[in-house]
């Protein structure tokens, strides 16, 4: 019998074991084999029927195979040996036998898992968390069955952990092993909704807001995405409350899991690349941002499904009520909200710090550079301070030209345009706030910061896109109308552009000039303070100053 070929192949080694005192060692490779060849690795309406035929087939064996370790002398239960550390159980026989346990060559008609492991990431070993080890059962209790014993008789709950071993070790094999930074399109462009109370606003989209704006995220985050949801699956299939009640709770743990093991992982694996690379930055973001959104609908959607088996009407579940009463608690408890706001919080963390990175990135190409010019703006012919604020300038434009291609086509168009207005918000602010606290104007210096901050509005704008994304490349400037359209979006996003403007034209403007743009709400993004100080800079003392000079005092 297969029992027979079992002690015939085992008795040397464990004789040699008892003798060296490690029996053991013995007993937990057993434990491992059957682990390795007769636990299923598949999850489908097969092997859930297929496990629930062999726990009774495997009780059998055991039984018969310590029966006969027991007739042969090397288990006695009134000896303090490897018998007092197996119980006893149910004796019966079984032609077909446990050999397949320790003949690798044997095949087997169920094929391995290929399990890789959470518990040791640079190691890649494999994951096993139902093994005597894992579970803190490498010692024997001298008053309770055997390992071997137990594993038979809990083979189903084994089955079930070893389900759960290999979700997460497929998990952590995408995380380690998917090329980070290959990207794939998700979600739907939404254009930027219309003024609020405005004529367009009327067309927009209603479902908008509920939509995940179209953006790039990583082949990592998809896979785990659908790994999510497979999972999920199959804990929600039709059969599997009837077949094994046990198993959806595990299923539905592992899928959590899962997104943790996403959170934990990457910004580690990845972390001074987030911290570096732009693209790299935004793909986590994203990803983040992505997996938020799905989070917040998976519960919905799954709890539905949970729900529909609880009030099925089902002849089997009506005669399981405990069956009927599982699956409304995990219908229950169905939801995934608590994962949102880690991940929008993670998605905050890095975006955030690179952009705070490229601020202190533009403020180093740009500042050593105008350490002199406010004191170059007394100046009546054109000095060296101001070629080095035109240098500034150009840096500064084509480092943002450098994100706007890495971001363009990663980022979800809104994310986009608020990354590059903080940061041309930024680089306005260093001009803005040496004219704004010069001591004096001169008539060439006004000219010339005129050109310099139309060339900077000019070439802020080209980093703001229009209309929806149609190809790699982004949308040239090659019309009037484009120009326009990207002038709107500075203005939206760029809270210093209003200003920059303002500034930038009161430079060629003559006190009357100055008078009526006060009137007609030109100067509305600039202080009344800050207008006085430059009225006071530029021109000379007139009683039409002094008049101006009156109205801007008496303005809060």
């Amino acid at each position: 019998s297969g029992s027979a070929v079992l002690g015939g192949i085992l008795v040397g080694s464990a004789a040699q074991g008892e003798e060296q005192g490690e029996e053991r060692p013995l007993i937990i490779e057993l434990v491992r084999k059957m682990r390795k060849w007769c636990i299923p690795s598949e999850s489908s309406p097969q092997a859930w029927r297929m496990v629930q035929q062999l726990q009774p087939v495997m009780i059998k064996e055991v039984a018969a195979f310590e029966n006969m370790m027991k007739e042969m002398g090397f288990m006695d239960v009134n000896a303090n040996s490897i018998a007092s550390r197996i119980g006893k159980s149910s004796a019966a026989s079984s032609p077909s036998g446990l050999s397949v346990l320790v003949n690798p060559e044997m095949s087997s008609p169920i094929k391995p898992s290929a399990n890789e492991t959470l518990s040791n990431i640079s190691r890649m070993e494999p994951l096993d968390l139902a093994s005597p080890v894992a579970a803190g059962l490498s010692e024997y209790d001298k008053t309770t069955q055997s390992q071997l014993s137990e594993l038979a008789n809990s083979f189903i709950q084994a089955y079930i952990e070893d389900q759960r071993s290999q979700i997460l070790n497929k998990g952590r094999s995408i995380l380690l092993c998917t090329d980070y930074h290959n990207a794939v399109k998700a979600g739907k462009f939404v254009d930027d909704p219309s003024e609020p109370g405005s004529p367009a606003s009327l067309d927009d989209n209603p479902l908008s807001p509920f939509l995940f704006p179209q953006c790039s995220i990583s082949t990592t985050a998809q896979q785990m995405y659908n790994l999510v949801r497979k999972t999920l699956d199959d804990a929600s299939h039709p059969n599997l409350a009837h077949e094994l009640e046990a198993l959806p709770p595990v299923l539905y743990r592992a899928s959590r899991e899962l997104l943790d093991l996403f959170r934990i992982i990457i910004p580690t694996q990845y972390a001074s690349e987030v911290a570096s690379i732009p693209r790299t930055a935004a793909l986590l973001h994203n990803d983040c941002v992505f997996l938020a959104h799905e989070a917040s609908l998976l519960g919905a959607e799954y709890k539905g499904k949970f729900n529909s088996f609880s009030s099925s009407k089902d002849a089997d579940v009506d005669d399981n009520p405990g069956r009927q009463n599982k699956m409304q608690l995990l219908s229950g408890v169905c939801t995934f909200v608590d994962s949102v706001p880690p991940f929008r919080d993670l998605a905050t963390k890095s975006m955030g710090a690179m952009i705070e990175l490229q601020k202190s990135q533009l403020y180093e190409l740009v500042s050593p550079r105008l350490a002199n010019f406010e004191r170059a703006l007394c100046s009546n012919e054109s000095v060296s301070e101001w070629d080095d604020a035109e240098t500034a300038l150009s840096a500064a434009l084509y480092h943002l030209r450098h994100l706007s291609q890495a971001w363009s086509q990663v980022l979800s168009r809104g994310v986009y345009h608020l990354a590059m207005g903080n940061l041309v918000d930024t680089v306005f602010s260093l001009f803005l706030d040496l004219v704004l606290t010069a001591e004096a104007i001169t008539d060439p210096a006004s000219r010339f910061v005129h050109s310099l901050f139309l060339d900077a509005a000019r070439g802020a704008a080209e980093m703001f896109l229009v209309g929806a994304p149609t190809s790699d490349v982004t949308m040239s400037m090659d019309t009037q109308q484009n120009m326009d359209e990207r002038f709107k979006i500075a203005h939206k996003y760029a809270t210093l552009f209003d200003k920059l403007n303002a500034i930038g034209q009161f430079m060629i403007m003559r006190l009357d000039d100055v008078q009526r743009g006060l009137e007609e709400g030109l100067f509305r993004s600039v202080k009344a303070k800050e207008l006085a100080h430059l009225v006071d800079a530029t021109f000379d003392e007139s009683d039409k100053r002094k008049s101006l000079l009156k109205a801007l005092a008496a303005t809060k």
